[in-house]
């Protein structure tokens, strides 16, 4: 959000850019501070663009399509190193920054929640529970949004049991795997009644598809975690490995919350031991199996939770961490400070 001052209060202005003079809507007031949004620019930022979805502002996923991509990336650089900086780290002056390497229909997996108005299904409101209805979204894969209607079309006549629908694009863009929440029986008479409105349409399955990546085949299911950007994938595991560098042949680095074991292989290319956890008991067991196909000598699967998991994996060269939104465990942040290795690669 932009950040301006009215009245003594500080603004959280959705929608405005710095440097920009913008009249605003105040939606929320606190005792220190309040929220609005924007309803007219008067002073527009050079990096001010049209955002290209018509549901942006409302749908309460996007919240910078109206900034240029790479200030996007500015800004969330910025966000970072204000983080670190709080935290009492050190930085160097020039952090290198890298974007996602398509800016649009990057992603292989969404969930959709069933609306009661317009298109059958979307997304929560921006600033409500409220389900706005979207006939496509443009960062979401086509063979995803190419398939919404028909499949928000099969979910429609079902009952209240089902909530929202996981779709995940596999096979390089030729499959669908449909997964209804919280009644996941629901998914077979989807997945019939939607491929019979999708004659040209991607294969669909309700049980499991494979994506690619530098050669190798992983198998996905609908309750296995993956890299929604798939296309970024090189630019998010590749500089960990760069990081780590010529050190880790021989030497044992941990893999923690390692999903299906796409980067603990990349990490055993390049002549480590890989010890994978995952406490995701099907990722992990997707995981072992990857690692019997391509490099079973490399990896070693464990299936618990990274708290306990992490003191019982033996001393390390380094630890890699991708954990999941909320972040690390208290126990894990302090094993990492007390107990754990030199290098660690978030």
């Amino acid at each position: 959000m932009g950040v301006g001052r009215s009245s003594g209060l500080v603004v959280f202005l959705f929608g405005a850019l710095p440097g920009e003079e913008v009249t605003a809507r105040i939606t929320k007031v606190r005792r220190r501070h309040a929220f609005a949004d924007t309803v007219a620019v008067h002073r527009r930022s050079p990096e001010r663009v049209e955002p290209p979805c018509p549901y942006f502002g409302a749908c309460g996923g996007c919240q910078l399509q109206h900034l240029a991509y790479q200030g996007q990336v500015r800004a969330k650089a910025g966000v970072l190193r204000n983080v670190l900086n709080r935290a009492g780290v050190a930085l160097p002056a020039e952090l290198e920054q890298t974007g996602a390497s398509v800016e649009w229909r990057y992603r292989w997996r969404g969930e959709f929640h069933r609306s009661a108005a317009g298109p059958p299904l979307g997304f929560k409101h921006r600033s409500s529970y409220e389900v706005l209805g979207v006939a496509d979204c443009l960062i979401h894969h086509p063979a995803i949004t190419g398939s919404l209607a028909a499949v928000g079309e099969a979910v429609s006549g079902l009952g209240p049991e089902v909530r929202t629908v996981q779709l995940t694009a596999g096979g390089g863009g030729s499959q669908l795997l449909v997964a209804t929440r919280p009644d996941t029986s629901a998914s077979a008479s989807v997945l019939v009644d939607a491929a019979a409105a999708l004659p040209a349409g991607p294969d669909l399955t309700n049980e499991a598809t494979s994506l690619e990546y530098r050669g190798r085949q992983f198998r996905v299911f609908p309750d296995s975690f993956l890299q929604v950007n798939q296309p970024s994938l090189d630019a998010l595991y590749e500089p960990v490995l760069e990081f780590l560098g010529a050190e880790l042949g021989g030497s044992h680095v941990i893999d923690a919350y390692a999903g299906i074991g796409i980067l603990s292989l990349r990490l055993a290319d390049l002549g480590a031991r890989v010890t994978a956890i995952e406490s995701n008991p099907i990722a992990a067991r997707l995981c072992q199996l990857h690692a019997e196909m391509y490099d079973p000598a490399g990896v070693k699967t464990v299936c618990g939770p990274v708290e306990t998991e992490l003191a019982r994996a033996g001393a390390a060269l380094a630890v890699v961490l991708d954990p999941p939104r909320a972040g690390l465990a208290p126990e894990v942040t302090a094993w990492l400070s007390q107990s754990g290795p030199r290098t660690v690669a978030y």
